[in-house]
């Protein structure tokens, strides 16, 4: 995924005229200091005219947060033997020829730790049994190994503890989705350094370049531990229920 990066500018220094020389302008008169010397390594005197950047740290970051709590979506709709309305989340239903969210149809909820409950929205709807015998269907044939029993006006979804096989291919998937997000994270720190690079061209100072570097880094290990540790905590949950 490539990080769509946002322009923001950049001053570059003022030059000094000759040693003492200062602009005809009052207002610049009282800006410029001309005992003070230029610091830092880079600073590229000149025009002060600003210069268009294209990187963006504040870009960058939500791009990584957007990335992990995708992740955490993911984890969240993974069936680990506990009842979990988001479980449902993928699931559609054909009604009159036309595919409809299960969540546009229905209020899923918890019953116990080991039961989903689904009330299907009546709205007085001359076809409300049909809807739920479509409720059913669909979700037993979602591909969640899920057994539903329609009870009464609602649907019953009981959520079996996975075997030990099933939690496995949990956790490899959970890994694997993991390692996705990772390269995803990766790819944004590389096009943030690709970015830096065009800046750098562009007139930000070497001091400026180098601490905004540092900036995509940090932000870069931040998130592949954030997103580690993610893994860790559901493939602990995976493996005690």
């Amino acid at each position: 995924m490539t990080a769509s990066c946002q322009s923001r500018g950049y001053a570059k220094k003022s030059g000094k005229g000759g040693k003492g020389g200062k602009s005809n302008s009052s207002s610049d008169d009282e800006d410029d200091d001309d005992s003070a010397p230029h610091k830092g390594k880079g600073k590229n005197p000149g025009s002060s005219s600003s210069v268009d950047m294209t990187f963006n740290p504040l870009d960058l970051e939500t791009k990584m947060d957007q990335c992990l709590e995708r992740l955490k979506k993911e984890f969240t709709i993974m069936r680990t033997g506990t009842a979990n309305p988001a479980m449902l989340d993928s699931v559609t239903v054909k009604v009159e020829k036309r595919i409809v969210p299960l969540r546009d149809l229905a209020q899923v909820s918890i019953k116990d730790a080991k039961t989903l409950m689904i009330n299907v929205n009546d709205a007085e709807d001359t076809s409300f049994p049909q809807l739920v015998v479509a409720v059913e269907k669909a979700i037993r044939e979602a591909g969640l190994n899920l057994n539903p029993i329609a009870d009464n006006k609602a649907v019953k979804v009981p959520v079996p503890k996975p075997t030990k096989e099933v939690r496995e291919g949990l956790v490899k998937q959970a890994s694997a989705n993991t390692e996705k997000a990772k390269t995803i994270i990766r790819k944004l720190r590389q096009d943030g350094m690709k970015d830096l690079k065009k800046d750098l061209k562009s007139g930000m100072s070497s001091d400026e370049h180098y601490s905004l570097e540092k900036k995509a880094q940090t932000l870069h290990d931040k998130y592949v531990k954030e997103i580690e540790d993610a893994l860790k905590a559901k493939t602990k949950e995976i493996m005690s229920n």
